[in-house]
């Protein structure tokens, strides 16, 4: 049996998240259940980020991409932004 972890939204994921346009909320938040199982991969759409600080994980959800990290059983989910927004922020 797969192991289970606990999704945990900061205050800045939430506003990011009431803010997408509603097809695209619901996408993120189809997505979102493939962390609660498999935080770090295979699958193709979760990538380790590289130097990047907070958010070292991404989870790709055209166009938008969802930044977070994994420490024991919990993610951290940090930011939902549009790709071209995300990794300056």
């Amino acid at each position: 049996m797969a192991a289970s972890f606990t999704l945990i939204l900061s205050p800045a994921f939430r506003r990011d998240l009431e803010h997408l346009p509603p097809r695209a909320h619901r996408e993120v938040l189809d997505a979102l259940q493939l962390l609660k199982t498999t935080p770090k991969g295979p699958h193709p759409k979760i990538k380790k980020l590289k130097g990047k600080g907070t958010g070292q994980w991404r989870l790709e959800v055209w166009p938008y991409r969802v930044r977070y990290d994994v420490v024991g059983h919990a993610v951290h989910l940090y930011r939902v932004r549009h790709r071209r927004e995300i990794y300056g922020k």
